[in-house]
């Protein structure tokens, strides 16, 4: 006699189902954690590689890496003007990013985009997208080249950046507003950081850091934010590498900012969008004039955070692990 065949129940299958299922909603958590330990881990790996490039374009200039900027409201000094408009086709505003291009192997892009004395209209170089300028934890790669509708680059195709130099922790605007240790609040003229942009009128040499390399923040992160980058009236906002103003932020503002009640600033709200923010869970990435890179809490004393933007503010504080 030939055995009956015995087959599953359905009742078993559905427990089979639930079986594999629960399996997968355990281990998916665990998938993602270790996706995003990578992508932390790449992203740390491009700081690190921008805050390198910067020692050796001091090693090579003996001057710390600067900003070119030119706007009639900071005709108070010589020159303010050497750099064309202050945005647009006919400006030469680039950036401390665009300066390291050949200390990231990137000298193709800077020489055929004759940075700096070529106009944003007339390069090659300002829609280039630079691969080790972008977090991988972050949807801005997608978008590169983006043309933005920021007061800086409006019309523009530009290749994005989500590291940005710190302008110090001065800041004049909204809930966070901050006159930092020199007195003054306006962050992008009289900032007390390292990438002031108009830093090329008085460089800073390494001396210049007297709170030491690894009590100083150089580089930090941004995220893709398209209603920033369609703003037109939105001050210190966008993400083109090639501009002094986007590619530069502070940190008056605490990482990841929000109101002070807990509720989050609008996208297009510049007074609350002007600082670090990050895609890695609690924190951002940071990297210091030292040549390290640390993962810095969103709950930092603030005070701290803001003495780590500083270059000579006389504070001896380090944070970070």
């Amino acid at each position: 006699m030939i055995p009956a065949r015995r087959a599953f129940t359905l009742v078993e299958l559905l427990v089979v189902i639930a079986i594999i299922g629960i399996l997968i909603a355990l281990l998916l958590p665990a998938v993602q954690a270790a996706r995003e330990a990578a992508r932390r881990m790449q992203c740390s790996n491009h700081l690190k590689q921008i805050v390198l490039a910067t020692h050796n374009f001091e090693s090579a200039h003996q001057e710390i890496v600067f900003n070119r900027y030119s706007d009639p409201g900071y005709s108070w000094f010589n020159g303010w003007d050497q750099w064309g408009d202050y945005g647009g086709a006919d400006s030469r505003g680039w950036s401390w990013l665009t300066a390291l291009l050949p200390y990231l192997e990137q000298s193709a892009v800077y020489d055929q985009g004759q940075i700096p004395n070529q106009t944003f209209g007339n390069s090659s170089a300002v829609a280039q997208s630079i691969a080790g300028f972008f977090c991988p934890s972050d949807t801005m790669q997608s978008n590169s080249p983006y043309v933005q509708k920021t007061i800086y680059m409006n019309g523009i195709s530009a290749g994005l950046t989500n590291y940005k130099g710190v302008l110090g922790s001065n800041f004049c605007w909204g809930p966070y507003a901050n006159t930092g240790p020199t007195g003054n609040c306006e962050p992008w003229g009289w900032g007390d950081g390292i990438m002031v942009p108009l830093a090329w009128h008085q460089k800073k040499k390494a001396g210049s850091l007297v709170d030491g390399t690894s009590n100083t923040f150089l580089v930090g992160e941004q995220v893709w934010n398209e209603e920033a980058a369609n703003c037109s009236t939105c001050y210190g906002l966008g993400f083109a590498y090639a501009h002094t103003i986007e590619a530069t932020a502070g940190a008056a503002l605490p990482p990841n900012a929000r109101q002070p009640d807990g509720t989050e600033f609008a996208l297009d709200d510049f007074e609350g969008q002007n600082g670090f923010r990050s895609q890695h869970p609690g924190g951002v990435m940071m990297g210091y004039a030292d040549g390290s890179v640390h993962f810095v809490s969103e709950t930092v004393d603030l005070a701290t955070y803001r003495a780590m933007a500083t270059i000579a503010g006389g504070e001896s504080l380090q944070i970070g692990n």
